[in-house]
C-alpha cells in the first residue's frame, strides 16, 4: 500500500470513528430478536452444532445479507454477542443495521456437542478438531443459514483461528461465500513466543504432547488479555464488567466445568497453530477470490502485522482491504475501541 493510500485510509478511519461515536448515542436502528438452533453434523452422527441467531425484530427491517461469525481457538461464538459497557454487541449492531447474524460453536466448544474425549483425562486422547476436521461442520451451518435466510451466499467473519477455518472453507467453497472478514488473522509466520510455549521441552523442534484438550481458568483468561494492553491501567482499554459478563456466560454453557470455574477447549487448534507459527500455512489463501477484509488491533501479539500483511499479499481476491485499529489487542472486539471494529466491518459489508 502506498503512503498516499495509507494517509487516505487514515483520514477515512478518523471520519468513520467520529461517525461511530455519534452512532453510539443514537437510538438503535431496530429492535432485535435472539434465537438458538441445533444443527446436525453431516460428518458425525453424534455431533450437533449450536448456532446463535440475532435478527431484526421487524422482518421489514431485514435488508442485509446473512452473516456468520466463527470463533477462535478457545472461546465460543457467544463472544460475538457479548454487549459492551456502553453499547450493543457486535452481532446486535449488525442486526440493528438489517443483517441476519449467526454465530456458531465448533464441536467441543460452547453448547455444541462435547466429544467423549473431553470427559476423560486430556492425556488419554490425542488432539481433535483441527481446521480440516471442522470445516465440514461449518459447511452444514452455512447450508442451514442459506436455507433459513434465503441467501445463496453468506458473509463470513472469522476471528483468530476462525480466520483459518473460515479462510480454508472459503478457499474451497467460495461459491457459498459473498464477503470474507479475517479479524485478528493468523496464516503463516514465525512466532517464537508461541512456538516456545507449544514445543516439546526435550525436542524443541516438535510439538509437545498436548493431549485432547486444555483448560483455561478465569485468572488465566484475564491475565492473558491484560498483558496485551499497552496502558498503565487495563481498564483504560477494557471494562472489567465486560470481562466478567463474557466469562460468566461461557461458564454457564460449559457442562461440568462451572464448579471449577474453568473452560475446556479442544487441542486440534494447537496442531494448526504449531504449523502456522513455524511459517507453514494450513490452507492456500491464493484460492480466496471473494472480497476480503483483513483487520486487526495494532497491539495484537498473536495476529501480528507481518503475518497479516503476508496473508493480505497472498489473497487471490481482486477486492481486498487491510485495516489496523490503534490501541487494540487480540480481544479488540470486546474492548473500548470495539465500535471502530464494528463500523469498519459494516462499512465493508455494506459497500458495493
Amino acid at each position: 500500500m502506498t503512503d498516499i493510500a495509507i494517509r487516505r485510509l487514515h483520514l477515512r478511519r478518523c471520519l468513520l470513528s467520529a461517525m461511530t461515536a455519534l452512532a453510539l448515542t443514537a437510538p438503535a436502528h431496530a429492535a432485535t430478536t435472539s434465537t438458538t438452533h441445533m444443527i446436525q453434523s453431516s460428518a458425525d452422527a453424534d455431533v450437533r452444532l449450536h448456532v446463535r441467531e440475532r435478527a431484526p425484530a421487524d422482518d421489514a427491517a431485514a435488508n442485509g445479507e446473512a452473516v456468520l461469525f466463527v470463533h477462535g481457538a478457545t472461546y465460543p461464538g457467544h463472544t460475538f454477542d457479548t454487549a459492551l459497557a456502553d453499547g450493543p454487541s457486535w452481532m446486535a449492531r449488525l442486526a440493528e443495521a438489517g443483517y441476519r447474524v449467526y454465530a456458531m460453536d465448533q464441536r467441543g466448544y460452547g453448547r455444541s456437542t462435547r466429544p467423549a474425549a473431553m470427559q476423560a483425562p486430556a492425556e488419554d486422547n490425542p488432539p481433535f478438531a483441527r481446521a480440516e476436521d471442522v470445516i465440514s461442520d461449518m459447511g452444514d451451518v452455512i447450508d442451514f443459514i442459506r436455507k433459513d435466510s434465503g441467501d445463496e451466499r453468506v458473509d463470513l467473519v472469522g476471528w483468530s483461528w476462525g480466520t483459518v477455518t473460515g479462510g480454508m472453507f472459503t478457499a474451497r467453497h467460495g461459491d457459498r461465500i459473498d464477503r470474507l472478514v479475517l479479524y485478528a488473522p493468523v496464516y503463516r509466520h514465525d512466532n517464537p513466543a508461541w512456538t516456545e510455549k507449544l514445543a516439546d521441552p526435550e525436542a524443541p523442534s516438535k510439538l509437545a504432547d498436548v493431549g485432547a484438550y486444555r483448560t483455561v481458568t478465569r485468572t488465566q483468561a484475564d491475565e492473558r488479555w491484560a498483558a496485551q494492553i499497552d496502558a498503565d491501567d487495563p481498564a483504560a482499554w477494557r471494562d472489567p464488567a465486560v470481562f466478567s459478563r463474557w466469562y460468566d456466560a461461557m461458564i454457564d454453557m460449559a457442562p461440568g466445568e462451572a464448579e471449577d470455574d474453568v473452560i475446556k477447549a479442544p487441542n486440534g487448534v494447537l496442531v494448526d497453530l504449531w504449523e502456522i507459527f513455524n511459517g507453514r500455512a494450513v490452507y492456500d489463501a491464493s484460492k480466496i477470490e471473494v472480497p476480503t477484509l483483513v483487520i486487526r488491533g495494532d497491539d495484537d501479539p498473536t495476529a501480528t502485522d507481518a503475518d497479516a500483511r503476508g496473508l493480505y499479499a497472498a489473497l487471490g481476491a481482486s477486492i481486498k482491504r487491510y485495516v489496523v485499529i490503534g490501541d487494540g489487542t487480540h480481544f479488540l472486539n470486546l474492548e473500548k475501541h470495539a465500535p471502530q471494529l464494528y463500523a469498519e466491518t459494516q462499512l465493508f459489508l455494506d459497500s458495493d
